[in-house]
């Protein structure tokens, strides 16, 4: 009996250290592509865009960390980076999508739906300006293969800079452009701490989130997950759908 329950540890220990090697791999992986991303942008005529990257704001104590925002009379531009390999696909409304690397599939949380959470949380900052002065950005390395039909500015890296010049209408003048990028600057959080608890909260979530599915919970209500099909496949929905519409891929 004593033998079966060390067993048990270790075999926990052992998917621990596997889940957060696979975390650690994965945020370098995630700097690696804000650095590539940061280096276009610089790029961007400096007297029209104003940029600002690995952007950490709090809102009513809760962090909230974005790759890239670029200001300019056109909009703000929020970019989320991803650096990926394989194929990825998933709709906009769905709560993951899926990497699928020679037939082994991987769970990324939609990053169309992570950058909508920015984009709120930019919204608390800057509560003078409209909704529809921001402008999601979802971009992928060339290492990646994009399967998502249809998902507007969901792209690669290399495509940033046209999409972002592709906007050609004033919507703000220059004065709020440069308030904007201001309390910005002054809102960033460049506490070392601060950042490393982010990274940490991020991991915490995304663990325990692992963890319920893996028991066959919903991470969000607590219902049960049912299997279903669906335009990319199997996936598993809430039972309590609709009124709770997580769902994940197999």
């Amino acid at each position: 009996m004593g033998n079966h329950i060390v067993f048990i540890i270790l075999l926990g220990i052992f998917f621990l250290i596997l889940f957060f090697r696979k975390s650690i791999v994965a945020t370098v992986r995630g700097k690696e592509g804000e650095l590539n991303v940061n280096l276009r942008l610089q790029l961007l005529p400096s007297e029209e865009y104003k940029v600002i990257n690995n952007l950490l704001i709090s809102i009513q104590g809760h962090t909230s960390q974005i790759d890239h925002v670029v200001m300019s009379e056109y909009g703000i531009f929020v970019i989320e980076t991803k650096n990926y390999k394989g194929w990825i696909y998933g709709s906009a409304n769905s709560e993951y999508w899926t990497q699928n690397i020679y037939g082994n599939k991987y769970q990324l949380y939609n990053p169309i739906k992570q950058n909508q959470g920015h984009i709120r949380a930019l919204s608390r900052i800057l509560p003078n300006l409209r909704p529809n002065l921001f402008v999601s950005i979802v971009a992928f390395s060339r290492q990646a293969t994009l399967k998502n039909e249809y998902l507007d500015n969901v792209i690669y890296w290399s495509q940033i800079n046209r999409v972002i010049r592709s906007y050609s209408q004033k919507l703000m003048s220059v004065e709020q452009v440069q308030n904007a990028y201001n309390t910005l600057l002054e809102a960033n959080i460049k506490s070392r701490e601060t950042r490393k608890q982010h990274v940490q909260n991020v991991q915490g979530e995304i663990y325990r989130n692992y963890k319920s599915v893996n028991n066959g919970y919903c991470p969000h209500c607590g219902g049960k997950l049912v299997l279903r099909s669906g335009q990319y496949g199997q996936f598993y929905g809430c039972s309590n759908y609709p009124r709770c519409r997580y769902t994940h891929t197999t």
